[in-house]
């Protein structure tokens, strides 16, 4: 997660009144994440691989996040 409010809203159990707008059935993360079911954690936005599909990206970049992915040129 590349977002540091969010992951903050998702480990602390705190009703903000900035959050206030979050339905109650969205606070399914905050609870994996309090169970120990997952975990939530920085990643830079250089380094989101999701970005392969939703950014535009330089060679370079494309390659690196390519490769991450498991995916090969053919």
């Amino acid at each position: 997660m590349d977002n540091k409010v969010a992951i903050a809203l998702s480990k602390n159990p705190v009703f903000h009144k900035r959050s206030k707008h979050i339905d109650t059935r969205y606070h399914f993360i905050r609870d994996c994440v309090d169970q120990g079911k997952t975990r939530v954690d920085y990643i830079s936005t250089s380094q989101q691989l999701a970005d392969i599909l939703t950014k535009g990206l330089g060679k370079t970049a494309f390659q690196e996040l390519r490769s991450k992915i498991g995916m090969i040129k053919i």
